[in-house]
């Protein structure tokens, strides 16, 4: 790299230095959103904190080169086999003795001994971020990276989640780091570790949950003045069911009892069916990081922001699509208020050749910049600095948080994300913005709109919750309530009006809506007939498909089929590619039923809108445009507009690039 590119550089991200950091330092600040990485070396790697492979120069640069990109926070990784080098010393018929320093003969009586040589590296590492500017998110044990294990010798062969010697040493690792980095000023968070529930299996709830106090408690018991958050990646809403599998161990319940924010890790991976049926730039995927965080938030009831992700490189996506998919991510994230948004990862890792790098091709070409001597930016490394440039321009420091038309239900008795998930795109496509509330453990916020997305047995919901909305109905709220496969619903034809027949056979669904023909699949048949409700649509065979049944002084919709969950998990073109199965005119239809009124209505369902009311009565509005081309869209505007940032609005026609955002200030008819 040339002096002059270095120097430029530098300038560039002196001049960023203001950045989204909250004056007093805390993290995470809601409408203030973070951008930045993942980090390992360009050079080394995981391997980087090794004394014979430490690069100060290659790692000034790294930032340097980061920085000069936009990028203002990093999550970084002092790899617990380094820092914590240690074995047992073995005696008569190999029974172990003394604790001894990895390949030397030192005896460490200090519970609290890490490497000194790799916490001297991991202080200049800091005193080179804080030059620069980048903030960082210290992931403490981390023993899990990109598929492999990385484990002192002393805790070899023992479960590091269940065993009790190997928690206790990663109680002391983790207490002894934050005692000794605790000073250092560019740290706003710590970790608990990367993806620590791919460590071991915990055998139970229990177990899981003495992981989690004991790391947490460890990093409180040295520094209460930063958040802990969680690191960890498929967390599930299922805190009050049956314990099925090692992820289903890892509630969200428990998460939000122990930990301050939550860290969903959401990647297109062929594997996840709700972010897989289209490009990496389309609709779902726009909304994908923005679906597991408000996920997250409901059940666990604190902030969640997208930790990790990506669009696991050209094997799936190529550079240019995914940095368009980044770039409309990050606009849909910032919106929804999370504190950050961290790409994995910073650099490629194609020249590693070392496990699992010489092995797993999904890890190998993810970074923003290429790992050549130039640190050549990559499309997703120019959409960054372009975010963060745009970000920084604007007149105000933080968005407002957005407003709520509503609240979704989301079941805390069994996994629920894919029901979420459908209902964000729901009603993103019809035009509205809904709040989510967790069944259970806590109230369920006022509104006069909710959404019961439907479950999939006899115990999605509590009792409770149940009366509680039916009472809120009556009182003048209208309440949505989709029923596919078991679900089960305690008094059904009072509160919808419908008689029904249920019985476990498949069947396909297809009806009229608004004069739009469509179809669905569902697992079980519920044959309905109405009593005393309104019938707006029925299928081919005569069942009634939506429903509206007055009661007391609102109302409840009904409708017959798992709707949320077939937007996620039907094959075919149910959101993306046309919209050629538009399900979501029937949330349009209830948010029209619920009197919802927004300042700012759309034609086009991939066109995401959120409202920011502010102080004084006027609105910020943040458009994002999920095409792969232009568009120009039809909006009605009740009010007066002012400044346009990113786009253009005039005549009614609102002018956004491809896979991007815009913003603009409405006042209010009337202010």
């Amino acid at each position: 790299m040339n002096k002059l590119k270095y120097l430029a550089m530098l300038l560039f991200a002196a001049v960023c230095a203001c950045g989204a950091f909250a004056a007093d330092g805390k993290f995470p600040v809601e409408g203030q959103m973070l951008v930045g990485v993942n980090y390992w070396g360009s050079k080394s790697g995981v391997h980087m904190w090794r004394a014979d492979e430490w690069d100060e120069v290659a790692i000034e640069k790294d930032i340097a080169s980061l920085a000069a990109v936009g990028v203002e926070a990093m999550r970084v990784f002092p790899t617990w086999s380094e820092f914590q080098p240690l074995i047992r010393e073995r005696k008569y018929l190999g029974a172990p003795a003394l604790v001894m320093r990895e390949g030397g003969d030192e005896e460490i009586f200090d519970p609290l001994w890490l490497d000194p040589g790799a916490v001297a590296r991991f202080e200049k590492f800091c005193e080179i971020s804080e030059r620069h500017n980048v903030k960082l998110m210290v992931s403490l044990v981390t023993g899990w990276m990109s598929g492999r294990l990385f484990a002192p010798r002393i805790v070899e062969n023992l479960n590091p989640i269940t065993d009790p010697e190997a928690v206790m040493w990663e109680g002391r690792f983790a207490r002894a780091f934050v005692r000794r980095m605790k000073g250092q000023k560019a740290i706003i968070a710590w970790d608990l570790g990367n993806e620590c529930n791919c460590m071991g299996e915990a055998e139970s709830r229990a177990q899981a949950w003495m992981w989690l106090n004991t790391i947490s408690s460890a990093i409180r018991m040295e520094d209460s003045s930063r958040p802990v958050i969680s690191g960890m990646h498929s967390q599930t809403s299922d805190g009050y069911g049956a314990q099925r599998g090692n992820f289903n161990k890892w509630t969200l319940q428990m998460q939000g009892e122990l930990l301050d924010v939550m860290t969903p890790h959401p990647y297109p991976a062929s594997f996840r069916i709700e972010a897989n049926r289209g490009p990496f730039n389309s609709f779902r995927n726009a909304l994908h990081p923005t679906s597991q965080c408000l996920f997250y938030s409901a059940v666990s009831g604190k902030p969640a922001f997208p930790q990790e992700l990506g669009s696991l490189g050209p094997r799936m996506s190529p550079e240019w699509m995914a940095a368009k998919g980044m770039r409309q991510q990050m606009f849909t994230c910032w919106a929804h208020g999370f504190g950050a948004y961290l790409w994995w990862c910073a650099f490629d890792q194609l020249h590693l050749g070392y496990p699992p790098f010489n092995s797993n091709a999904m890890e190998r070409e993810l970074g923003i910049l290429r790992a050549d001597a130039d640190r050549t930016p990559k499309p997703e490394a120019m959409t960054i600095k372009e975010f963060r440039a745009f970000r920084d321009s604007l007149p105000f420091k933080a968005l407002p948080s957005r407003r709520m038309d509503g609240v979704c239900i989301v079941s805390e008795r069994e996994e629920f994300y894919h029901q979420t998930f459908g209902a964000l795109m729901l009603s993103k496509a019809a035009g509205f913005d809904l709040e989510f509330a967790a069944a259970d453990s806590r109230e369920i916020p006022e509104s006069s709109f909710y959404i019961i997305s439907s479950g999939k047995g006899w115990e999605t919901y509590g009792q409770k919750m149940w009366e509680t909305l039916m009472e809120r109905a009556r009182r003048g709220a209208t309440v949505l309530v989709s029923r596919g496969a078991d679900a089960g619903y305690s008094n059904w034809l009072d509160f919808t009006g419908l008689e029904q027949t249920l019985y476990h056979k498949g069947r396909n669904v297809s009806f009229e809506f608004g004069g739009r023909k469509m179809s669905v699949r569902d697992s079980h048949t519920a044959e309905q007939k109405p009593v005393d409700c309104e019938v707006v649509a029925k299928d081919s065979t005569g069942n009634v498909v939506v429903s509206v049944k007055k009661l007391g002084k609102g109302k409840v919709i009904a409708v017959n089929f798992a709707l949320e969950k077939c937007i996620i998990e039907q094959e075919g073109e149910v959101v993306d590619n046309g919209f050629s199965n538009e399900l979501w005119r029937i949330y349009s239809f209830a948010a029209r039923e619920a009197g919802v009124k927004r300042l700012v209505t759309k034609d086009d369902p991939r066109l995401i809108l959120t409202e920011h009311p502010r102080s004084d009565g006027s609105c910020l509005v943040v458009a994002v445009n999920t095409h792969d081309t232009p568009v120009e869209a039809q909006v009605k505007v009740a009010g007066t507009i002012g400044k346009v940032w990113n786009g253009t609005l005039k005549d009614g026609v609102l002018s956004i690039r491809e896979n991007d955002g815009c913003i603009f200030e409405v006042t209010p008819n009337g202010k």
